[in-house]
């Protein structure tokens, strides 16, 4: 998928999602188009921090919401943000990977 790096944000009101891969951080891992492993470093531009979980992320240019490694800190963040080239999307639409 050839999507922009920049103008991303977190999704609001996602903390209670569950997903049958039993963490969105395995969800990532069962569905990531490229087969990557889990990255050593945050999906963000910038940070340096060991991602820890599956951070639910939107852009206006793109359609849908997807899943990206990302640390606690950056999971958090309330402004938009650009991604490291090369990050793997997966979508966060259940009904197209896991259930």
């Amino acid at each position: 998928m050839n999507v922009p790096t920049s103008g991303w944000s977190n999704k609001n009101g996602t903390s209670g999602r569950q997903c049958g891969c039993t963490t969105w951080k395995q969800h990532w891992i069962n569905f990531n188009p490229s087969k990557m492993n889990w990255p050593v470093i945050c999906s963000i531009e910038g940070c340096k921090n060991t991602p820890t979980l599956g951070a639910h992320v939107i852009n206006s240019r793109v359609s849908g919401e997807y899943i990206i490694p990302a640390c606690d800190a950056c999971n958090k963040r309330s402004d938009s943000f650009t991604l490291r080239t090369g990050v793997s999307l997966v979508s966060a639409n259940k009904s197209k990977t896991c259930q």
